[in-house]
């Protein structure tokens, strides 16, 4: 009898200690579906010039697309799930960002030192940020996990002075609050959260005399990390739980503040930005030269030919937005996509 609960023991042990040692692994993504049914809109500001620049939404029938323009009343676009509306009526914005946690918390950053919220019902300006000795404060791009944790990066100018730096912002839930970070001359363009540690990853351009110069940041609050440098424009994007950075025809994966080159497209004639996705297997880039290029885990494939640029995008479930526009004529589109 002994052995027999030696035995029963033995096996016991080993069960355990191959259960502590296993390590738990996400499933791999499925691969992205292709079978889309496109349509095209056309956004009319009238007379005005209009550039929509950024596209957010909570659902497909709930989505934001803004921009700069000559009148600040055509800055401002909402799809309801039927047609793109303009509400029309003045505010002093020139929109760089637009983010929100949900229907009625909407952020609109500007390059007018001013953000905004859309509360469900209308906007309203929430407050006007400053930092002593510059007259410009510019909000690119927002990032967050809750309502009470929302990032927004960007820069600060003294115009006709050659002076600027990078800034970062946090709303905790109350009040939004510069970040102190160190003074470089960087405007930051792009950020990702890495939702298990808070760190951002961020896109940054220099400005050189000899052309621009992408750069990519990781900061924990404590450290700004450079991760990447090279001529260009690079982009930051989180597809599902990973953050992915373009820069060309490159694309790098982010990992405990490094960047590990994850697929290199140099001489295949994929190049632009990884505009949105839901996972790694299932993304969407805004090619440079003749349309948008889905990558389906396997090969990429141009799935939506155009001349127009297109540079952003938003996913969901089973719909894609996307910005195109025509610099040439100044025309502005929204590029729809619909999974069969």
């Amino acid at each position: 009898m002994k052995w027999v609960i030696k035995i029963i023991f033995l096996f016991y042990f080993l069960t355990i200690l191959t259960t502590c040692n296993s390590i738990p692994t996400e499933p791999e993504p499925l691969p992205g579906r292709r079978d889309y049914v496109w349509t095209i809109d056309t956004i009319n500001p009238g007379n005005e010039a209009l550039y929509l620049g950024r596209i957010w939404g909570k659902f497909p029938n709930d989505v934001w697309a803004v921009g700069s323009g000559s009148w600040t009343a055509t800055n401002i676009w909402h799809y309801n799930g039927v047609q793109w509306r303009c509400d029309s009526i003045p505010r002093y914005v020139q929109p760089s960002a637009i983010f929100g946690i949900e229907k009625n918390q909407v952020w609109l950053g500007n390059d007018n030192n001013t953000i905004w919220l859309y509360n469900g019902i209308q906007w309203k300006k929430f407050g006007e940020y400053n930092i002593s000795g510059y007259d410009q404060t510019c909000i690119n791009y927002f990032d967050g996990t809750s309502s009470s944790n929302i990032y927004g990066v960007g820069f600060v100018e003294a115009r006709g002075k050659k002076l600027w730096k990078a800034i970062i912002m946090r709303y905790n839930g109350i009040e939004w609050n510069f970040i102190n970070v160190p003074a470089m001359k960087v405007s930051f363009e792009t950020v990702a959260i890495e939702t298990k540690s808070n760190i951002l990853v961020m896109s940054g351009t220099v400005y050189d005399p000899s052309g621009f110069v992408a750069k990519v940041y990781c900061w924990d609050g404590r450290e700004l990390k450079e991760l990447l440098s090279d001529f260009g424009w690079s982009f930051v994007t989180k597809l599902g739980g990973d953050i992915f950075a373009t820069l060309g025809s490159r694309i790098f994966k982010y990992s405990n503040k490094n960047l590990v080159l994850w697929k290199d497209n140099t001489g295949t004639g994929i190049n632009g930005n990884i505009i949105c996705g839901r996972n790694k297997n299932d993304f969407f880039i805004g090619s440079y030269t003749n349309g948008i290029v889905h990558y389906n885990g396997t090969d990429f494939t141009l799935i939506y030919n155009t001349n127009l640029t297109v540079e952003r995008g938003m996913i969901f479930e089973k719909d894609v937005f996307f910005i195109g526009l025509d610099y040439v004529k100044g025309k502005n589109y929204i590029i729809r996509g619909k999974l069969k």
